[in-house]
């Protein structure tokens, strides 16, 4: 029996579509489900010059809804299935099923009762190792396919030259007396590489707290003095566990143990080390990744080493690399203000896969002084009638460096200079309890600008503020004018910390 057009018709109107990842008993790729996104394999498998080739059964299976209304008796089918890119591993075999994916899609004309396999398909074209398409041809014969039964292309594996995503096309096509007509066709995602490892900073249990100048920078500042120990955060190696990636060459899933074997850190401080290794002599002081010493380098010390460590599966837990600093409990060696960075160097644990997506630096928490700050919201400008100078006291018990800003009305601001660089500042740090003398504010634009060539008046006002900062407990600035007959001078304000 033949169709006529209206069952024609109607076996057209059934969609033939293609989805990746419906769940069907096999889990294979089914390109019904528009949501899905395809077979996810880790990025880390090493894919040479020849390419690499993935095996997973039933996984790589490509399924689809055939035709929603069925094909009638006496009508051929031909069915092709093509990748965007890549190779079979060996030749796809294509059988059509129940929609529960069992053995049991077609029934006999005369049949009301879906218990029939379908009529066996044969390899039309392609499918060989050098193939990317392959095309099944078969035909219903006096029998029916069911509403709704699937094609099942059961795949040997794929060999891919690279890291490119594939996609997955499904054509078919019926024929009976009035000649070929194709159903519709789609095309859905197949396969794509997804990172299973990456670097991430870990500042869960990091401690936030400054080097304390008010101890002259040999502690931090907690809430007693004398603490003498930091925790800056840490970096982990983290595997994603959400399901979306992992599958590998020739496994269903692979973990961080298939890819790497252990995991080093080197940690990096800008500005050295001195206060946590200050030589056998001196106990107390360390530097750890999560609690095992990091040596420091004899031929750099701003490098600190830790032995190499086992990369759990699931990855490296919540705050289990945490890098502390300890200085002696006795510290007698200024704490540096510094970056720090954690630079993890993975170790494959073999040829089939990279450590690249796990090695890298990250940047920890870094190493500051608390110091303090003043400000002056006006001051006139540095050519004004009323000429204005400076005076910064440094009224705690600890010498430091003073820097100051300048920011027109247009709000830029400039870069920061030193006090020193001022006509009327101080020759060094300013001493504990000291002040300066009365710096204009001609010399300080003047030697602002002498730093930073760019900064300038604003376009439509020229007046300034004023901020400086210190690296002593307290910093106070004054402010005073002169009036433009020279006899009053009178602060202006005093903008203390």
């Amino acid at each position: 029996m033949t169709f006529t057009k209206k069952k024609l018709a109607a076996a057209i109107g059934g969609t033939l579509l293609a989805s990746v990842g419906v769940q069907t008993t096999q889990a294979a790729v089914d390109l019904d489900n528009t949501a899905s996104i395809g077979l996810k394999y880790a990025s880390e498998i090493v894919i040479g010059t020849s390419g690499v080739a993935l095996s997973h059964a039933d996984l790589q299976d490509v399924n689809g809804i055939m035709a929603v209304n069925g094909v009638q008796s006496t009508t051929d089918i031909r069915v092709t299935l093509t990748l965007s890119s890549g190779t079979f591993t060996g030749t796809p075999a294509l059988k059509i099923v129940q929609a529960g994916l069992t053995d049991t899609g077609c029934k006999t004309a005369a049949a009301t009762a879906d218990l029939n396999p379908c009529p066996a398909t044969t390899l039309f074209t392609g499918g060989t190792t050098a193939d990317s398409s392959v095309t099944f041809n078969t035909a219903t014969g006096t029998g029916i396919v069911n509403a709704g039964a699937h094609f099942s292309f059961e795949m040997a594996g794929i060999t891919v030259p690279n890291q490119s995503a594939v996609t997955a096309t499904v054509t078919t096509q019926i024929a009976d007396s009035f000649g070929p007509t194709d159903l519709p066709t789609k095309t859905g995602p197949y396969l794509s590489f997804v990172p299973l490892l990456s670097l991430a900073a870990d500042p869960t249990t990091a401690t936030v707290q400054a080097i304390d100048v008010a101890q002259n920078s040999l502690f931090f500042a907690a809430g007693a003095t004398g603490d003498n120990a930091i925790n800056v955060g840490g970096v982990r190696v983290v595997e994603d566990v959400s399901g979306t990636a992992g599958l590998g060459v020739a496994t269903v899933a692979i973990d961080a143990t298939d890819i790497i074997s252990g995991a080093a850190h080197t940690i990096t401080a800008a500005n050295g080390f001195a206060a946590f290794d200050q030589g056998t002599a001196i106990a107390g002081e360390s530097i750890t990744v999560n609690g095992v010493a990091a040596v420091v380098s004899t031929a750099d010390s701003t490098i600190a080493v830790a032995p190499s460590a086992t990369v759990p599966a699931g990855g490296n837990a919540s705050s289990s690399q945490d890098v502390v600093l300890t200085a002696p409990v006795a510290n007698t060696v200024t704490i540096a203000e510094t970056t720090l960075t954690d630079t993890v160097t993975s170790i494959t644990a073999g040829a089939t896969y990279s450590a690249a997506t796990s090695t890298g630096t990250v940047a920890l928490n870094s190493l500051t002084r608390n110091g303090s700050a003043a400000r002056l919201t006006f001051s006139v400008n540095p050519t004004s009638a009323y000429p204005m100078s400076l005076r910064v006291t440094n009224d705690s018990s600890v010498v430091g460096p003073t820097t100051l800003t300048l920011t027109n009305d247009d709000g830029v601001t400039s870069a920061a200079i030193n006090i020193t660089a001022i006509t009327g500042g101080p020759a060094a740090d300013l001493a504990a309890g000291a002040s300066t003398g009365l710096m204009s504010m001609a010399n300080v634009f003047a030697a602002v600008q002498a730093a930073d060539a760019t900064f300038a008046l604003g376009a439509t006002s020229n007046k300034l503020r004023v901020n400086i900062t210190s690296l002593t407990p307290t910093i106070v600035l004054n402010a005073f004018s002169l009036s433009s007959d020279g006899t009053t001078f009178s602060m202006v304000t005093d903008a203390g910390a």
